[in-house]
């Protein structure tokens, strides 16, 4: 019913734009031509947000000179549900396996202490995390994502425990007058 209802009304949902792209791209060398042209360089922020379509169109129009750059933390990974896929960003390594990593470890904000303990509790996730995987005996390229504070003080950690939402919320929001008080 969804479907005919997009055609009826002639309109094309988030899904259909992205697989007629791919389609039209493939079919019509002549506009991939054009569009390769126009855009030599290619920049794929949040990379691990994309999903098999984004990917196929990123390499179609990337290619032959494969003058691309991704960022990518799957740390952050939030649209899994939309279809994204952390298998991107290790394929992206299959792919292109001359590209060459770049961590970005200085943090700016939050304090060491802070970090270690963020850094332990994501560690979780191994082995679904890219840090494990580029880590392991199949890729050989190991990378760190142990964040480095440039922040030399002591953060304050405290665990709020709490027993609905509303109190958690009114727990937090106290925490934070009391805090701005001290400023």
């Amino acid at each position: 019913t969804y479907e005919q209802i997009l055609r009826d009304e002639n309109a094309l949902d988030f899904g259909d734009l992205l697989v007629w792209t791919l389609k039209l791209l493939k079919e019509r060398p002549n506009i991939l031509a054009q569009y390769r042209k126009q855009f030599r360089c290619i920049v794929v922020d949040e990379f691990q947000d994309t999903n098999w379509v984004q990917y196929e169109l990123v390499k179609l129009l990337a290619a032959p000179e494969n003058n691309l750059t991704v960022v990518a933390d799957d740390d952050q990974a939030i649209y899994r549900w939309r279809g994204a896929s952390f298998n991107n960003v290790i394929q992206f390594k299959k792919d292109f396996p001359t590209s060459r990593d770049v961590s970005l470890v200085r943090n700016y904000r939050s304090t060491q202490n802070i970090l270690d303990l963020a850094y332990e509790f994501i560690q979780q996730n191994n082995p679904n995390r890219l840090e494990a995987q580029l880590n392991s005996k199949a890729f050989g390229s190991p990378i760190s994502k142990h964040l480095q504070s440039a922040n030399t003080a002591k953060g304050t950690i405290a665990h709020l425990a709490t027993g609905t939402i509303a109190e958690e919320t009114l727990r937090v929001v106290k925490t934070i007058r009391n805090e701005m008080k001290k400023c």
